[in-house]
């Protein structure tokens, strides 16, 4: 006997949602790549009316650190390279409807191999001019928004912890609207020093981009090859331990969140704190920092960074003071300082000026670092006027072509093994000891 229309109806169904179970995916067993990460205390907007109210607060003395040996944790190995997991086009709608300014929802975009911050700024200068200048010149290369993120770091309040005016705030809505590309921070200050942009930008890329390998800042007058640096990065994407730029070397005075003897080198860096009294103003160092115009941080050195008390501490502090002493210069170094704290034989791999340079055309100064346009370069800083950056694009393309853009740059500095076997340096920069090197 046939069976009635019913019960073929319930069979059906039965069919169907059997089949909607095996199509969904499992989800047991996944772990957050930040899982062992400590969460550090976010900035709310109550929080900041209490920022006033610290400013007077004296500078708390860091903990004393104990001379027992650190023991180092285990390195696990990382995938070797992360491929985009997503279409072009899927891209390209993750980034319409993503979660782009600070305050906003939306879904997490996955699948790019890096992250790029550009730190600008609304309050003063060109800024918004300049923001065009680089989305009309560098972020055409063919990488953006595939396989690296880019993001321009703006933030809404005033260096007095005020908003910022209602003229530039409409401004900034509308470039948001009409480009998506900014990382808009409510609680974050415009200083003279980007420190704190940068050190929330690190904060903010760890968690919206927790499939990038790498997460990197540069500036808004600087012009990066972004294509060039993707294809170098590649070299280094199973390791899970990577600070990359250009290096110069100083100390830092985390009370007064003052610069002390920055210097091209270490025994130079050495000689100026002994000029400057470093030590007895309570300065944090020698030690070698990459330059702001270019940081490149794997993404397991930036979430242990970001988490870390003397982060936030140093952010809480930076961004309530409004008034001398305060954090005006030294970004770069303040990375630097908290990169040199950490538990790992890390150090900035040192790319060399060929590559990394402050841009100049007749170069007439052959003993800092300035330097012309050449097929190594991948950052030219310093791009501060609309001839300049389009210049610049023109010449890069000019003098490499696709062959050159692929071909692998050395670095100058290849390893904390391979500095501190240089000279003297062993006896002056302590994390030496950590590759078994100590002072001779």
């Amino acid at each position: 006997m046939g069976a009635r229309p019913w019960q073929l109806l319930v069979g059906t169904i039965a069919m169907c949602l059997l089949l909607l179970m095996r199509e969904q995916p499992s989800v047991s067993g996944v772990s957050d790549p930040l899982d062992d990460v400590q969460p550090r205390r976010v900035l709310t907007q109550p929080a900041v009316a209490k920022l006033r109210q610290q400013q007077a607060e004296p500078a708390s003395e860091p903990a004393a650190q104990s001379s027992k040996p650190m023991e180092l944790p285990s390195i696990e190995s990382d995938a070797a390279v992360v491929e985009p997991k997503a279409s072009g086009a899927a891209l390209s709608a993750m980034l319409r409807n993503g979660s782009s300014p600070a305050t906003s929802g939306g879904s997490t975009p996955r699948g790019f191999f890096m992250a790029l911050g550009v730190v600008s700024n609304v309050m003063w200068q060109n800024s918004f001019d300049r923001r065009r200048w680089i989305r009309e010149t560098w972020l055409q290369h063919s990488n953006v928004g595939k396989t690296t993120e880019v993001k321009f770091i703006v933030a809404k309040l005033q260096s007095d912890l005020n908003p910022i005016p209602a003229q530039i705030s409409r401004q900034l809505t509308q470039e948001q609207t009409e480009h998506n590309d900014l990382l808009v921070l409510d609680t974050v200050p415009e200083r003279k020093s980007p420190c704190l942009k940068t050190m929330a930008w690190y904060t903010w890329a760890t968690k919206h981009y927790p499939d990038a390998v790498f997460i990197a800042k540069t500036d808004d007058d600087a012009y990066v090859h972004v294509l060039k640096l993707e294809l170098n990065m590649r070299r280094f994407a199973s390791e899970p331990l990577i600070y990359i730029g250009s290096t110069l070397w100083g100390s830092f005075i985390k009370k007064t969140f003052a610069p002390c003897a920055r210097r091209m080198g270490p025994m130079m860096c050495v000689g100026g704190m002994k000029e400057e009294n470093c030590v007895a103003q309570g300065a944090v160092g020698p030690y070698p920092y990459a330059v702001g115009m270019l940081q490149v941080l794997s993404h397991k050195v930036a979430s242990w960074m970001v988490a870390q008390d003397e982060f936030v501490e140093f952010e809480r502090r930076a961004t309530a003071a409004t008034k001398p002493p305060m954090m005006e210069a030294g970004e770069d170094m303040v990375i630097g300082m908290f990169l040199y704290h950490s538990p790992w034989p890390l150090m900035p791999l040192h790319w060399g000026w060929d590559k990394l340079h402050d841009l100049c055309f007749k170069c007439e100064r052959k003993d800092q670092i300035w330097r012309p346009i050449t097929w190594q370069t991948v950052v030219a800083h310093h791009t501060a006027n609309p001839e300049i950056m389009h210049t610049v694009h023109r010449n890069i393309t000019r003098v490499c072509d696709d062959a050159c853009v692929k071909k692998p740059l050395p670095f100058e500095v290849e390893s904390l093994k391979d500095l501190c076997s240089r000279g003297s340096i062993r006896n002056v920069y302590s994390k030496c000891k950590m590759v078994g090197m100590p002072p001779r």
